[in-house]
């Protein structure tokens, strides 16, 4: 081998140091729907002290009662990590609300499951139903919404890609009652809202759910920040936004946070160790 060849096929590592090409710092690409609002409430907040912002965020572009809401569709979205490397990230926020939709208005008719991973205790005199048929539900309806969302972002990029699963629910029905989304308005009032723990229940059951979809489509699931969930398994009041099911804007700042942790699980230098 010539040395002109030598000096053609010597890696980055092979050069002295100060010639050595510093390796890129990871892109980041995060989408969701509402969820996503507390992440750009977050990097407001970032912004305005200067601080930095390890991503790029986007919230699903729509029309809500004649107002249009959000920042970006989901096929410019797309077309935005089309070009991201195995070096980069896609951090998924999509959908989320489903066990919420479920459990948050107390049905009239007052059910409830047993779980299979623990003895969970059930509501007294509760119609019981079994908890295949409602993984079942869960399971079609899932597939079928952010499933498919899920299985586009991962088949459009070479990124690593990550699904954030929503934050869990809010213990305190007196906030829930108080502060609730426009969904929920016509029947709360009348049918009040169900117990915490049927709500607990139907957040685990999504999780669940979510987790194997994810397995299956090679997808990271990166559970709510540590530091944002008590001991029962509830969001931490502190995190509360108002409203029903969403964090404020300092959960978006621990996602910011769960971010930057997973950006330095693949930045070059790690992964040459």
């Amino acid at each position: 081998m010539t040395s002109i060849e030598t000096q053609v096929n010597a890696t980055t590592a092979d050069l002295p140091v100060g010639t050595r090409k510093k390796p890129r710092a990871p892109r980041v690409q995060l989408f969701g729907d509402s969820h996503a609002h507390a992440v750009l409430r977050a990097i407001e907040k970032r912004k305005g002290k200067g601080q930095p912002i390890p991503l790029a965020a986007h919230r699903l572009l729509k029309e809500k009662n004649g107002v249009r809401i959000g920042t970006t569709s989901f096929e410019s979205f797309l077309k935005l990590i089309e070009d991201l490397g195995s070096n980069d990230l896609v951090v998924s926020m999509v959908g989320g609300n489903q066990h919420a939709v479920y459990s948050t208005i107390q049905h009239p008719q007052r059910f409830d499951f047993f779980t299979p991973e623990a003895k969970t205790a059930v509501e007294p005199g509760a119609t019981i139903i079994p908890y295949r048929v409602v993984e079942q539900i869960f399971d079609v309806g899932l597939r079928k919404g952010d499933g498919q969302l899920l299985q586009a972002i991962r088949a459009a990029t070479a990124a690593r890609v990550v699904h954030i699963l929503p934050p869990p629910p809010k213990g305190d029905n007196e906030h829930i009652t108080q502060y609730h989304e426009s969904l929920f308005a016509k029947d709360l009032p009348e049918l009040g809202v169900s117990s915490p723990e049927l709500r607990l229940k139907f957040w685990n059951l999504q999780k669940g759910v979510l987790l194997q979809i994810c397995a299956e489509l090679g997808i990271e699931v990166v559970m709510p920040p540590k530091r944002a969930v008590d001991e029962a398994g509830f969001l931490r009041p502190e995190f509360y936004a108002r409203d029903a099911t969403h964090g404020n804007w300092l959960y978006g700042e621990r996602i910011l946070r769960e971010v930057e942790r997973l950006c330095r699980e693949s930045s070059p230098e790690r992964a040459a160790k």
